[in-house]
């Protein structure tokens, strides 16, 4: 590692966390990332996880700025939710102070809330994500998809956070491949996962047909199927998955019907949805959360005081 570190950016969500080490201008000159998750810190102390995490980042007592599920009621500090429209440059303005880390300064990034008479939904960190895709492509307009354990669906326009939709895609998938009566027809927990590309398309083509059954007709499918022989222990999880995708996506395109799309996250992640978005005639326009976060929470720390960009 080489240069001085002027931030320390972190997301934190339930199961893991990813963090990087900038430099005054903003650039990453280190990264790490573990399975140190919320559900994985020991009594809630955080401080602790985040000194042994951070050590030798640490020692010249940079601001550490921070987004995710870190932020929640079972979090490190419960950060306050802005409700929509949310404007995604001001993010830096209404930031959760902790007050107890050896004097370093720490500050957690609020989510968002989209509260009505008959529904709520929310997001923690998926906002900082957006906001990257408008520091480094200039995308203030659009619809954005941020594929997970709880996928969103979100609508930005002139860089304001008007509306969006969130679908528990990934930990359904992950419920119903390890649990119930469908991890019977499933390959082993250990065994390792093998994405099968035409099984995961069967899945996608029958729940996006128009005249598809409700999800859970279509899951019991996964068991009956198996039953006749017409999916197999190898081929049963990437159908699945191919369900629950097609699913979410024929959903949103009747919420929001756009057919030009900006999805952020993993490369893998982003590939699966690709091959659901090609039968759905929707093009994705594919952003690496990895590439964009970084300048997305200096930036925040930036406009919060914490640190000053001296970038030429």
């Amino acid at each position: 590692m080489t240069g001085k570190i002027a931030c320390i950016a972190l997301d934190w969500g339930t199961s893991n966390r990813r963090a990087w080490a900038l430099d005054a201008g903003g650039h990453v000159i280190d990264a790490r990332s573990d399975d140190q998750g919320l559900i994985a810190v020991a009594d809630r102390d955080f401080a602790g996880s985040l000194r042994r995490f951070a050590a030798d980042w640490l020692g010249t007592r940079p601001p550490v700025i921070m987004a995710g599920m870190i932020g929640s009621r079972l979090g490190w500090k419960e950060a306050a939710y802005l409700e929509t429209p949310v404007d995604l440059t001001q993010l830096g303005t209404r930031l959760t102070v902790i007050d107890d880390f050896d004097g370093i300064p720490v500050r957690i990034v609020p989510g968002v809330a989209r509260v009505t008479e008959d529904s709520a939904d929310v997001m923690r960190g998926e906002e900082c994500q957006m906001l990257g895709a408008l520091l480094v492509r200039k995308q203030r307009d659009g619809v954005f998809l941020l594929p997970g354990t709880h996928a969103k669906w979100a609508v930005l326009e002139n860089g304001i956070l008007t509306d969006f939709r969130t679908y528990m895609t990934g930990e359904l998938f992950g419920h119903l491949r390890n649990g119930g009566s469908l991890a019977h027809v499933m390959p082993p927990k250990d065994a390792p996962e093998i994405f099968d590309a035409e099984a995961f398309d069967r899945g996608v083509a029958r729940a996006g047909a128009r005249d598809a059954p409700s999800i859970t007709h279509l899951l019991f499918g996964v068991r009956s199927l198996s039953l006749f022989s017409k999916l197999t222990p190898a081929t049963a999880p990437s159908y699945l998955s191919g369900l629950v995708v097609g699913t979410e996506m024929r959903d949103a395109l009747r919420w929001t019907p756009a057919r030009h799309v900006t999805a952020i996250g993993s490369a893998k992640l982003l590939e699966t949805y690709a091959r659901a978005a090609a039968y759905f005639k929707i093009t994705l326009d594919r952003l690496e959360s990895e590439d964009i976060l970084p300048p997305a929470l200096f930036n925040i720390a930036r406009e919060a005081g914490l640190v000053r960009n001296t970038a030429a």
